[in-house]
């Protein structure tokens, strides 16, 4: 079985390679096989060679010049990406990455979350309080309101109450510290995004190359030979065979 399948892949073989050498040298058998006109198939498959490296050398450089042009245009885009999330980060930072839950307190990293109430840390003063069943965190804003939230005994350890207590005092130590330099954050984000958008060096320069090698591309003189050559020897094979090849 396995011979008969190797018999068929080899007359498939043959049949494919016959078909392509009457389609790449048209005229009939003797034309695409003949000792006598070997040469003038030498010189016709020799101009197509030429051919085909002209126009891969060329569409090489085209190429090159694209994905350069793609890179330091998608590098150019990211870097204002990157200051446009960096000015909406310091003008309007919203909640913040979480920091740590306990029971109902939700610490973010510039605002507490009590029973799913914001409260800004910006200014907020902290105040543990044990009881007898349950110990408490009061929180008190800047206009005076307080919140507070009791942490039962029985779900949760007193140490992890006064370690959130601090965390929440060092996240508000933090939070002043940013709200004090949110102008100049601000002033230095926006600065970084219009030096972004300004840095067009790169992408132009990719731009220009990539218009200079489409040119190159379009008016190649090696690729215009090469294609006069092939040319001449299509012909030449027609008035030998009456037929044009590819």
């Amino acid at each position: 079985m396995d011979s008969v399948r190797v018999m068929v892949l080899i007359v498939i073989g043959c049949a494919t390679w016959v078909g392509w050498q009457l389609y790449s040298f048209p005229g009939g058998w003797a034309f695409a096989f003949g000792t006598q006109h070997a040469g003038e198939r030498q010189h016709l498959s020799e101009a197509r060679r030429k051919m085909r490296e002209a126009e891969r050398s060329s569409y090489r450089r085209v190429a090159a010049a694209k994905e350069q042009q793609h890179s330091t245009q998608a590098l150019f885009e990211e870097r204002i990406r990157r200051a446009e999330t960096t000015l909406q980060r310091m003008s309007q930072p919203g909640r913040g990455e979480p920091v740590e839950q306990q029971g109902a307190a939700v610490l973010h990293q510039h605002v507490l979350l009590i029973a799913g109430e914001e409260i800004p840390l910006a200014g907020l003063r902290v105040r543990f309080e044990q009881a007898q069943h349950k110990n408490h965190i009061y929180v008190t804003r800047l206009d005076g309101t307080v919140h507070w939230t009791p942490f039962p005994h029985a779900e949760h350890e007193e140490d992890g109450v006064r370690r959130f207590a601090v965390r929440i005092e060092n996240a508000v130590a933090a939070e002043n510290a940013f709200r004090a330099q949110q102008k100049a954050l601000i002033t230095q984000a926006e600065k970084e995004l219009q030096e972004a958008r300004a840095d067009t060096g790169a992408r132009d320069a990719a731009r220009l190359h990539l218009t200079q090698m489409t040119t190159l591309h379009q008016h190649d003189r090696q690729r215009k030979a090469a294609r006069a050559e092939l040319e001449a020897a299509r012909k030449r094979w027609q008035s030998i065979t009456g037929k044009l090849p590819h």
